[in-house]
């Protein structure tokens, strides 16, 4: 294999590509420092209410904390976390007013999608080990290493530019006050997925490309199959021998056998999910100014899942289907470790190390009907589809706050200087999917099989092999310098940010051709098929080819991004309070793709042609100013309020697209099963934020928050269908011309009386997207994709006097939103439809140290759906996918 040597130079042009271009577009990776802290306001709870009232102060500390902040933002503080019992972010984040969480992993800010949020971690950008998401999966992330979770909803400019919905500052602990220990465990099941699922015997990490295939790759310069075989070996000038023949035709058979072929799908018992983790550390104090600490955290998770699926063609769904049988089992592990040294509480520097690591297996066997094989003919397509990935994420951070208070006096207050540096990398190995086509002949009255054979085609078992690796370097500072007056504070601050981002993403395809292979020698399913005998036998002509994907399968590519901001925050006599500021970014990218069965090097010869040209899409480069001003008015007793405020904020950011989008690499939506291809022509989407925020908080507790926001988006990213077969999905990415987004937002908390209370939000809100003229569009003018017209998040807790019990109903709706815009086929725009999320949560605390949790999720068994109004005006149900009821047990203690 030359990947090694392809590296070398490809990645040079990256990377010298990235550095001097021209041009705009790309997906955000960089970082921000940390800003200035604000004096911390504590809830205004009694110290007996932390334990008499866990979920309605929790609550409650949310609005305490988010008034202490110049940008609309809310908070969330360990206390606040563990006086909850969140077992990780992502269950921590569903208190946040505003937050959605998709398949309980990704933020949804405002509604808006993923693509409008970002995550960092100690304010680092890190990548996703997730290969078709940009942003942290925030389930396996867990509680007991969080200090706070910080989610800003209107732009700063210490944060990144890339800034659309809002963003989520995940800081961790370092320093515990004194001894912690933790120790959970935890069961659950689910009711799609209680009794039998699809199971193989997976070859994990011990698959992946078989080294004699990779070794004949070298040798016969990317072509082995028969033809490619003879021409290396080949000694007559073009005239092979009949024994050369032979000779290339075994060796093409013994690197087939060299495959994978344990793959056989069959049913097998699903066993109940497990969980576990535990978390130790200690502070010691050296002397009277020097301490250190030390915290250790570790989590187990392996859960198994039924994720059924039903198709319909949209031209002609009553003949063209399919139904899916899927189990994936997926296996979850988590390293932290956390060291710090504090002086004096003055400075302090923390060294942080994370390891996640995770592993899906899948099996997969899809029948269904196309217009070939319809049910009426006696005839059905079976697909069997096998899958193994594993994703790993590794983070290296340290990071200093330092109080410079000898430089006090005066007018001058502690200067303050925040620095971090973080080394991560991110990846994700898919060793072995296999992928057999078949076809079953039925009887045509019952459906029953009457027997299966494997299709004689090119590609009647598709091997796909594949390795992304993103290594991200971040670093920076961040300098506070406040003046006191009288009745006025200010705060200068300013800061400098460095991001460097390279990603390798190479993959192989192989395939088996049976193409004049008899039926009798295809006939059963692929475990009878594809052995040794049948494909060692040189009187059936299957052939072992390498190629022929869907389209790119590498490239390789390289992010750099320079920033640096200056900030203003100016407070008048309790009253007024106005922060401003601007960030300026210098941001280069170049992607390239690679041919790794090109030994010629006549690609890259190409690639150093065309980037060289105006029109290249290689590379390019943008640079520009970020602005954001923000004016607060505060008057306590306003309207009986014991705080008010209102906000107003302006700001212009931008949105870039994901380098897995500008690619042109076809890839595999994970949680869907849909296929998606990239677009190198997308551009960057600029946007105007302006927000008008009110905030009123009771003595007892109620509270009432009022948002308006309108955000004006021009080249806004958008998703559609690829003009194609019916029975095939294959998205793809574009840009629309133009695209605005108003909105309105309810937040409140109401105390109800006897340990109850209901808090919750409702977000309403009218997008347009603007479509270009001439592009096949069904819609010109349509709502946002992934944009809901409603948004509710509800819950209604209880408390109990003696602080033993606490009960939370949560329900969470959204409204239909675009899936994909249709193209070129006279059909509506496709939409998932609302789903109703009601689950409930019950914890017993029969004494301080322990803790235990049952959780029902999904209580009324909603799956999840996506329905398109064909031409004819009838709406099909294109995709439906089974979720089904979960129930979880935990039991947690803590010393």
């Amino acid at each position: 294999m030359q990947t090694n040597s392809l590296r070398k130079h490809t990645l040079f042009l990256a990377i010298a590509a990235a550095s001097g271009s021209a041009g705009s577009l790309a997906q955000d990776n960089e970082n921000t420092g940390m800003s200035a802290p604000m004096p911390a306001i504590e809830a205004p709870v009694l110290e007996e209410m932390l334990v008499t009232g866990r979920l309605m102060s929790g609550a409650q500390s949310v609005v305490d904390q988010r008034l202490q902040e110049p940008f609309a933002a809310d908070i969330l503080g360990s206390e606040q976390i563990s006086r909850v019992g969140d077992s990780n972010v992502a269950t921590a984040l569903l208190r946040v007013p505003g937050i959605t969480l998709i398949d309980n992993q990704y933020v949804y800010v405002r509604g808006l999608g993923e693509r409008y949020s970002s995550v960092l971690l100690n304010g680092a950008a890190v990548p996703s080990p997730e290969l078709t998401r940009n942003v942290l999966p925030l389930d396996g992330i867990p509680a007991s290493i969080v200090r706070t979770l910080k989610v800003q909803k209107s732009y700063s400019p210490d944060l990144p530019a890339h800034f659309g919905g809002g963003n989520v500052d995940i800081r961790t602990k370092s320093i515990p006050d004194e001894l912690v220990f933790e120790l959970s465990v935890g069961t659950g099941m689910n009711s799609e997925s209680s009794d039998d699922g699809l199971s193989y015997r997976s070859g994990g990490s011990t698959s992946g490309l078989p080294k004699a295939i990779d070794q004949a790759l070298d040798i016969y310069q990317g072509k082995v199959n028969v033809n490619g075989i003879v021409d290396i070996i080949d000694t007559n000038g073009g005239s092979p021998t009949a024994e050369q023949l032979t000779q290339a035709r075994t060796i093409n058979r013994e690197l087939m056998l060299n495959l994978d072929r344990n793959i056989e799908i069959e049913k097998k018992s699903i066993p109940v999910d497990v969980s576990t983790s535990v978390a130790l550390g200690n502070a010691w104090d050296i002397d009277d100014d020097w301490s250190i600490g030390a915290m250790l955290n570790a989590s187990y998770d392996n859960e198994t899942r039924n994720k059924n699926q039903r198709r319909q063609a949209i031209g002609d769904p009553d003949q063209i289907y399919s139904e899916t049988e899927r189990t994936v089992e997926e296996r979850s592990d988590l390293v932290a470790v956390n060291l710090g040294i504090d002086y004096q509480g003055m400075h302090n520097l923390e060294m942080n190390g994370y390891k996640i690591d995770n592993r899906e297996d899948e099996a997969q066997i899809e029948t269904g009907h196309d217009a070939s094989n319809r049910a009426q003919d006696g005839r059905q397509t079976v697909d069997y589809i096998t899958r193994y990935e594993e994703r790993s994420l590794e983070v290296l951070q340290f990071l200093g706050e330092h109080k410079l208070d000898q430089l006090s006096g005066g007018l001058l207050g502690d200067v303050m200087v925040d620095w971090v540096y973080s080394d991560s990398s991110a990846e994700t190995d898919i060793p072995g999917k296999a992928a057999v086509k078949g076809l079953n002949n039925i009887d045509a009255l019952t459906g029953e099989v009457t027997n299966t054979q494997i299709l004689a085609t090119s590609s009647a078992a598709t091997y796909s092999f594949l390795s992304l690796a993103d290594d991200v370097e971040n670093y920076g500072f961040d300098v506070a310098v406040p003046l006191l007056f009288d009745n006025t504070e200010i705060t200068f601050s300013g800061g400098y940010n460095y991001n460097d981002k390279v990603r390798e993403y190479y993959g192989y395809t192989a395939n088996i051709n049976a193409i004049g292979v008899s039926s009798s020698v295809l006939q059963g399913t692929p475990g009878n098929v594809l052995t040794d005998a049948k494909l060692t036998d040189l009187n059936s002509p299957f052939e072992f080819t390498v190629g022929g994907g869907l389209g790119t399968e590498s490239y390789i590519a390289a992010q750099m991004t320079d920033a640096a901001y200056g900030m203003f925050d100016l407070k008048w006599n309790e009253t007024i309070r106005v922060t401003g500021g601007a960030r300026y970014e210098d941001f280069r990218q170049a992607l390239l793709p690679v041919d790794l069965l090109d030994y010629s090097g006549e690609s890259i010869d190409k690639i150093i042609d065309e980037i060289q040209e105006d029109d290249q899409k290689f590379a390019l480069r943008d640079d520009g100013w970020y602005p954001s001003l923000a004016v607060t008015y505060m008057n306590s007793g306003f309207m009986g309020a014991q705080d008010f405020q209102v906000r107003a904020s302006f700001a212009q950011t931008l949105v870039r697209p994901d380098l897995r989008e500008v690619s042109d690499v076809y890839y595999i939506d994970p949680e869907l099963g849909i296929q998606v291809q990239g677009n190198s022509r997308l551009q960057t989407s600029d946007i105007d934020h302006f927000d008008l925020r009110s905030e009123w908080v009771y003595d007892n507790g109620d509270n009432f928050t009022l948002s308006l926001f309108y955000k004006d988006i021009t080249n806004p990213i958008e998703q559609s269908r690829v003009p194609g077969s019916d029975d095939s999905i294959l998205l793809t990415f574009y840009n629309a011309v133009s695209g605005e987004i108003t909105g309105l937002e309810f937040e409140g908390l109401k105390e109800l009386g006897a340990g109850f209370f209901v808090t919750g939000n409702l977000t309403l809100t009218d997008s347009e997207i603007i479509s270009p003229e001439g592009g096949g569009f069904t819609n010109i003018k349509r709502q946002m994709t992934g944009q809901s017209d409603y948004m509710f998040n509800g819950q209604l807790g209880f408390d109990s006097d003696d602080g033993m019990h606490t009960v939370a109903l949560a329900y969470n709706l959204f409204g239909e939103r675009v899936y994909y815009a249709s193209n070129n086929n006279g059909h509506d725009d496709a939409f998932e439809q609302p789903f109703n999320s009601l689950n409930i949560v019950y914890s017993f605390y029969p004494t301080e140290l322990f803790t235990t949790k049952l959780k029902i999720d999904n209580i009324l068994d909603e799956k999840r759906t996506f329905e398109q109004t064909n031409s004819n005006g009838n709406t099909v149900t294109i995709l439906e996918q089974d979720v089904g009821t979960s129930v979880s047990l935990e039991v947690k203690y803590t010393f």
